[in-house]
Parts: C-alpha cells; structure tokens; sequence
C-alpha cells in the first residue's frame, strides 16, 4: 500500500512538472498535488520531496531549479521541459 501511494504521488509529481508553464516553488507543488501525497509538517514534507526528485533523477527526469519569471531571481522553482 505505501509503495502505491509512492508511485502515485512520483507520478503525479512528474505530469505536473510536465504540464507547468513556469517553475513552481515547493510549496506550490505541495498545493497542486492531491490530498495526503506529501505530510502537512514542513520538514517531513522537505525531506519525501528531495527524496523524490533524487529518485525521479536517478530515474534521467530532467528535473530543473530556475528562477520564476518576474521575480528577479529571487523566487526559484521547479519543472521539467
């Protein structure tokens, strides 16, 4: 049952970084994504989502950090082309 909800939550994790126009921060991403795929708890959640990108990573996602458009650089998010 946790690797199911491992798979699905990579998965969703990686169509919406497909489907995003603009880098999303981690917390938009945590937003966008169902119910329950990542903890509430701020560190809890850090650490799955690194965890996560390393895999998909691992995996040959090009999963990119870039500053978010209008934000002078100061804002970063995530997406792959």
């Amino acid at each position: 049952m946790a690797e199911m909800m491992k798979l699905e939550r990579l998965l969703d994790l990686v169509a919406l970084l497909l489907e995003t126009d603009q880098p999303l921060s981690r917390h938009e991403i945590r937003n966008h994504l169902p119910p329950g795929a990542y903890a509430e708890e701020d560190e809890s959640f850090r650490r799955t989502f690194e965890r996560d990108k390393d895999e998909l990573r691992d995996l040959g996602l090009p999963i990119v950090l870039e500053a978010v458009p209008g934000s002078d650089g100061s804002r970063t998010g995530y997406r792959i082309h």
